[in-house]
C-alpha cells in the first residue's frame, strides 16, 4: 500500500533515529525529496501526497545507506557551496562551510586585483573554490591541480555545469609539477591537514572520504612545509598565498611563513571563532 509524503518521512526519520545518524530529519527530508525530485520544502507544503511503491522503495534504499553512515552528499550526488551547486561522489572530498571562508578571505584580501589575476589552487579537490573564485572574479584565471584523476572529472564537470570551464585550467599532478615556469599572483590551498591521532577518532561518513585528500601526515603539516618551502617556484615577488589550516595550526604555519620570506601575515576565523585561515604576501 502506498504511503503519503508525511508518513514516508516520518518514518524515515525514525529508521535514521533509530540507526543514531545525526540530524535525521535533514538526512530523511534530502533523501526523500531526491527520490521525489521535488525541492524539500514541498514535502511540508504537501504532506498527504501519495508517494508510489517504487519511489518508496528507492526511498528505503537510500534511508539504509545512511544508516550504514554514507554521506548525504554522496547519496544525493550534490553539495552546496556558497551560491554554487556541486557534484560529489565517492573518490571526491566533500566541501565543507569552512572553506567558504578561505573564499571570502581571498575574495576581499586580494580585491585590488579585480582584473588579470592568475590564481593555482592547488588540490583543488571538486572545484569549490576555484569555480568560487571564477565565478565571483570573471576576469581571473585559475589553474587547479589535483593528484587525483577521480576528483579532477568532479571539478571538470562542476566546472561545466556552473559556466566557468573557459576560465580555469584543471591538471592533474602532485603539487604543480609539471607546470613550473609559470608564475602565479596567488597560491590558494586548501591541503590535507589532519593528523595521524584525528584521522582515527572521525566521524564515521568520513571513513568513506578519500583518505590521501585528509591526511596531513603525522603532524598534519607535511603538505603546508611542501607547499612553503617551494612555492618562490611558482609565485610572483608579491603575491599572495592563502591556506586553509586545522585545529591549532595556524600559529605553526605562520612561523613557517615568515621564516620563507613572507609578510604581512594574517590569521582569521571561521564561523566557529577558531582560528582557520592563515594569508600571507612574498616579499
Amino acid at each position: 500500500m502506498s504511503q503519503t509524503v508525511s508518513v514516508c518521512l516520518q518514518k524515515g526519520i525514525h529508521f535514521l533515529e533509530s540507526a543514531g545518524v545525526p540530524e535525521a530529519e535533514i538526512s530523511a527530508s534530502e533523501l526523500l525529496s531526491d527520490v521525489l525530485r521535488q525541492p524539500r520544502f514541498s514535502l511540508y507544503l504537501e504532506p498527504e501526497a501519495i508517494v508510489d511503491r517504487l519511489r518508496e522503495s528507492e526511498f528505503e534504499n537510500l534511508l539504509a545507506k545512511r544508516a550504514s553512515r554514507y554521506p548525504l552528499q554522496y547519496l544525493v550526488r550534490e553539495v552546496s557551496f556558497r551560491t554554487t551547486l556541486l557534484e560529489v561522489g565517492e573518490g571526491c572530498l566533500i566541501p565543507r562551510p569552512e572553506t567558504e571562508v578561505l573564499v571570502d578571505v581571498i575574495l576581499n584580501r586580494f580585491s585590488h586585483r579585480s582584473e588579470n589575476a592568475h590564481v593555482l589552487d592547488v588540490g583543488t579537490g571538486s572545484g569549490n573554490i576555484a569555480i568560487s573564485l571564477a565565478q565571483e572574479r570573471p576576469k581571473w584565471f585559475i589553474t587547479a591541480t589535483d593528484i587525483s584523476e577521480e576528483a579532477l572529472r568532479y571539478a571538470e564537470a562542476n566546472a561545466d555545469r556552473n559556466q566557468v570551464a573557459s576560465r580555469i585550467r584543471f591538471v592533474q599532478t602532485d603539487l604543480w609539477q609539471g607546470i613550473e615556469g609559470t608564475f602565479f599572483d596567488a597560491l590558494v590551498s586548501n591541503p590535507p591537514y589532519l593528523t595521524a591521532s584525528e584521522l582515527t577518532n572521525l566521524q564515521p561518513e568520513v571513513a568513506f572520504e578519500p583518505k590521501r585528500a585528509l591526511d596531513g601526515g603525522k603532524d598534519g603539516l607535511y603538505f603546508f612545509k611542501q607547499i612553503i618551502q617551494n612555492a618562490q617556484r611558482v609565485l610572483k615577488r608579491g603575491g599572495f598565498i592563502f591556506f586553509e589550516t586545522g585545529m591549532r595550526q595556524a600559529g605553526t604555519v605562520t612561523d613557517r611563513l615568515k621564516a620563507a620570506g613572507f609578510e604581512s601575515i594574517q590569521i582569521s576565523n571561521d564561523h566557529s571563532s577558531i582560528e582557520r585561515i592563515v594569508s600571507a604576501q612574498l616579499k
